[in-house]
């Protein structure tokens, strides 16, 4: 054990953040963080690293600690780098050849697959324990061997990778809501035994006039007896009914109303056509010679390196450059991370309802699909934090008048369970989507096909990303095995050419397996 936390409180104002009874943390393990936006995470790590101090407890530390924060500002040499190359920079400073317990708060975000992957590597390669918040599932199935879930100022530590932690996540649930039903059926059967004993006591028979004196004795007596039987049954009864432990409801995930009809029957199946498309900044060449299209009623996924020309491509298409053609039945809804589409002195529900046909009862679904509670939804938007905003633009873009969604990094500012729920919304949309993401995990999810971004060309692929990646690298293997077996021909044919040498006496014959050898040799480099 090289870590101990005893007894933590921490709250904001009235608001309890975290309260931790007994955490520990052992050498060499790699801890991912998860919860909701505001639920704790970035505060636990603060506390951790004595950034926040907790109301009450203690901790102990049988290790220096190393804390690289989300925004932190590292003096750089080159003024000029992007947001992705500072965060890889930051982390190169701070994280790599150091020893100690590693705290990293979103160590991926602004970071293309490249990049992430550069992250990743390093981090199986660290020899020491490190706890991450990150949103990034696939990073956290590759590195991590627990998750500690921060959920209602609780902490919850799981064995396994976030997959397997979903796993054990879904079980809990299904136990929960078979314990659930368990506590109502019998809650429900003891009300009704007790209202039964009871009335039953009621309707005992008062003695009858035509009895006599002694007889009348007689019945009042075994009534009495009747009564009281019956009394301290209903007692027992409700004792038992008191005793009953009681079960909280289970979260139910709300149901999707998200199938309804397009306004447009779109019958093409193209619903955007790049042909030959060129474009150029300056002396830097964006595109050359692109020529590819998107599907109608698919999902699409825009995949590239930062500065590949992902969002380029997005307004492009949006201001239909002469080179772009868009179906004139369709009616593109755009989401970007400027959230110029929200009214910021209205409320969330006032903003997706402002320029929607769809029902008040659709749009609350969706917004409770989203993570909104009721009480969220008269929120003024200048209340709300970054991720917030993203799920409230993204719902008005989902319920706008359009039968396509382009939606440019929509998982930013979003914690894990917002995207999962985002996912969900997606997968029942009933009309086509491009997006632009370097989420791995939510590509994998989502589309059904890919337009990569490569050298200033466009690849396309039917499938997700995880397929895409197996494709790529068989045919490498098969370029590989190419290139193996010309290098076997190549070596026999030189072995022939040295023993012919070794013999010939024809001067002209010998010049010109010289010649040859020389040829197959540069060949052979």
């Amino acid at each position: 054990m090289i870590l101990e936390l005893k007894n933590i409180s921490k709250h904001y104002g009235d608001r309890k953040i975290l309260e931790i009874e007994n955490l520990k943390i052992y050498e060499n393990e790699k801890i991912g963080i998860v919860g909701q936006n505001g639920s704790g995470k970035t505060t636990f790590l603060n506390i951790i690293a004595k950034k926040v101090k907790p109301e009450m407890g203690e901790i102990i530390y049988k290790q220096n600690v190393i804390y690289l924060e989300q925004f932190e500002e590292i003096n750089y040499n080159n003024k000029n780098l992007s947001g992705g190359e500072k965060k890889k920079e930051a982390f190169y400073k701070k994280v790599l050849n150091k020893n100690g317990i590693l705290l990293l708060d979103e160590p991926s975000s602004n970071l293309d697959r490249n990049g992430i992957n550069y992250i990743e590597k390093e981090l199986k390669q660290y020899k020491g324990t490190i706890l991450i918040i990150s949103h990034d599932r696939s990073l956290l199935d590759e590195i991590c061997t627990s998750i500690i879930e921060i959920k209602d100022a609780k902490v919850k530590k799981y064995e396994g990778n976030y997959s397997k932690y979903k796993l054990q996540k879904e079980a809990e649930i299904k136990r929960e809501e078979f314990e659930y039903m368990q506590y109502i059926n019998e809650k429900n059967r003891l009300e009704k035994a007790i209202y039964v004993s009871k009335n039953t006591s009621k309707e005992i028979r008062k003695t009858p006039k035509r009895m006599g004196n002694s007889e009348a004795r007689l019945h009042k007596r075994e009534a009495e007896n009747i009564r009281e039987k019956l009394e301290g049954h209903t007692n027992a009864l409700q004792t038992r009914l008191d005793k009953l432990q009681v079960k909280e409801k289970p979260q139910n995930n709300q149901k999707i109303y998200m199938k309804y009809q397009t306004e447009e029957n779109i019958k093409n199946k193209i619903a955007i056509n790049i042909d030959n498309l060129n474009l150029k900044f300056g002396d830097k060449t964006i595109f050359e010679n692109v020529s590819c299209v998107v599907k109608t009623n698919r999902r699409t996924a825009l995949i590239g390196k930062n500065g590949a020309g992902k969002t380029t491509l997005i307004k492009q298409i949006i201001n239909e450059h002469y080179n772009i053609k868009v179906n004139p039945n369709i009616k593109i809804g755009y989401f970007s991370q400027d959230f110029t589409n929200l009214d910021f002195n209205i409320t969330v529900l006032q903003n997706v309802m402002k320029d929607t046909n769809k029902s008040e009862k659709i749009v609350k679904n969706i917004l409770a699909n989203l993570l909104f509670k009721d009480k969220d939804l008269e929120k003024n938007i200048k209340g709300l934090s970054g991720g917030e905003r993203v799920k409230v633009s993204i719902a008005k873009t989902l319920v706008s008048d359009n039968n396509l969604l382009i939606l440019d990094e929509p998982t930013n500012f979003l914690d894990i369970e917002s995207i999962e729920s985002l996912e969900n919304l997606l997968k029942h949309y009933n009309g086509t989507i491009l997006f632009a993401t370097h989420d791995k995990t939510f590509i994998d999810h989502i589309a059904t096909d890919l337009l990569i971004i490569k050298n200033n060309k466009i690849v396309d692929y039917e499938g997700n990303y995880s397929s895409y990646l197996q494709y790529e690298t068989d045919k490498s293997k098969k370029q590989q095995n190419h290139v193996e077996n010309d290098k076997l021909l190549l070596d026999f044919r030189l072995s022939q050419i040295t023993s012919e040498l070794a013999v010939i006496k024809d001067d002209k014959r010998k010049k010109e397996l010289e010649e040859e050898f020389n040829k197959l040799i540069k060949l052979r480099k």
